[in-house]
């Protein structure tokens, strides 16, 4: 893909030389061919976009290791996927975060971004059950809110406390496991708000400047969740940094980035590329840009990986009639857990090449069977042809 793409700039960037404008952006978008896959964190102010950017780049993952994370990256700086933040799921600031794209490639493609509940601590008051009730809403807005279909995913984060844990010192460690020891029932009032945390009527020699400190990291929920999870058997630093990140949804983000994203890398970049054409395409029409036009729309229809992004999406965020071990089984043969063919397989890495072959025969059959069942809804047979062809393409690197 990333050559054929390169080619059709080339051409392109000999028809527009004498653009300054469109040679630039041409020139722009094939270097970014060669570079890192460049993801850009978006959203409101004080929707987290530095803490969140923060905590994933403090993750030592391969899957991240090579993307470039942007916080807040300008209108002209090219990105090629997207973690939109919002405070709320209210109908209208989604309606915001909505792609706006213009270019019609962008529209058929557009499978670059997932949305983030970014301050889901916040969610219910700040009640201890926060997390679980925004994770509960996000999943549910994402099945059902026709708002939320053109996501890659919604997930609930708390990007502070993901980002406390991330970095958690033993001394701060040895603060909570001191408050932890304190009798809940002298403890509880002071753990109402922050004012009443830092309050000097607050039980124990700790200065009120440590507590704030303290409160500012983790935010008071992680303060009140770490005290719980100290109090219940996380009895040591890197026990209790583990479930906080755990529990902060973090770890569900880098997955889906890492699915979603890095393993996608050449073709967003690609489209990234073919998107920059078309803007090019739109502004200074030519005499015979209509031949690059043609080149651009066959790439569309030939370029697979963007229909496995959106059916994974369609049968996670539950539109489609796949459910149960079917549906497992076709976002791992999409490519949800890589695209490497032992992965798309599920068999281990290093799988003997003629193994790997009759696994992948089996599953096109099956598949193939599925398509072909006149007795299923259309759209079920046409979620089967796009895992066939998958596997299909998986065959060929086998008998080329």
């Amino acid at each position: 893909m990333t050559e054929d793409v390169r080619a059709l700039l080339a051409d392109a960037y000999a028809c527009y030389r004498d653009s300054r404008r469109a040679s630039a952006l041409l020139r722009e978008a094939l270097d970014h061919l060669d570079e890192p896959l460049r993801v850009g964190i978006t959203g409101a102010a004080g929707t987290g976009k530095s803490t969140l950017a923060a905590a994933l780049s403090d993750w030592p993952s391969r899957a991240l290791r090579n993307l470039e994370l942007v916080d807040d990256p300008s209108p002209t700086k090219l990105t090629d996927a997207s973690i939109r933040l919002l405070r709320h799921l209210d109908p209208d600031e989604v309606a915001t975060l909505r792609p706006t794209a213009t270019s019609t490639f962008a529209r058929q493609t557009a499978v670059d971004t997932v949305l983030v509940l970014a301050r889901s601590d916040e969610t219910g008051a700040g009640r201890i059950d926060a997390l679980l009730t925004a994770k509960q809403l996000a999943r549910r807005a994402w099945r059902e809110d026709p708002l939320c279909s053109g996501f890659q995913g919604v997930i609930a984060v708390a990007a502070q406390l993901a980002y406390g844990a991330r970095a958690f010192t033993n001394d701060e460690f040895e603060l909570l496991a001191a408050f932890a020891a304190v009798p809940r029932e002298e403890l509880e009032r002071h753990l109402l708000s922050v004012d009443s945390f830092i309050d000097p009527a607050f039980p124990g020699p700790v200065s009120a400047e440590t507590r704030r400190s303290l409160v500012a990291r983790f935010g008071l929920f992680g303060v009140k969740l770490a005290l719980t999870l100290i109090r219940t058997g996380c009895d040591t630093r890197p026990k209790l940094s583990t479930e906080l990140v755990r529990r902060s949804g973090l770890g569900e983000l880098r997955d889906t980035i890492a699915g979603c994203f890095a393993a996608r890398a050449d073709a967003l970049r690609a489209r990234t590329a073919v998107i920059c054409l078309e803007t090019v395409l739109q502004a200074e029409p030519r005499p015979h840009s209509d031949r690059l036009v043609a080149r651009v729309e066959r790439f569309s229809v030939t370029a697979h990986d963007f229909r496995e992004l959106r059916l994974i999406a369609d049968i996670r965020g539950g539109r489609t009639a796949l459910s149960g071990e079917p549906a497992e089984e076709a976002t791992q043969l999409l490519g949800a857990q890589g695209t490497a063919p032992e992965e798309r397989l599920g068999l281990e890495t290093g799988t003997d090449p003629g193994e790997v072959y009759e696994a992948g025969l089996d599953a096109v059959l099956r598949w193939r069977h599925e398509a072909e069942r006149s007795d299923r809804p259309p759209a079920e047979r046409a979620a089967a042809h796009v895992v066939v062809r998958s596997v299909e393409g998986l065959l060929t690197q086998f008998t080329a």
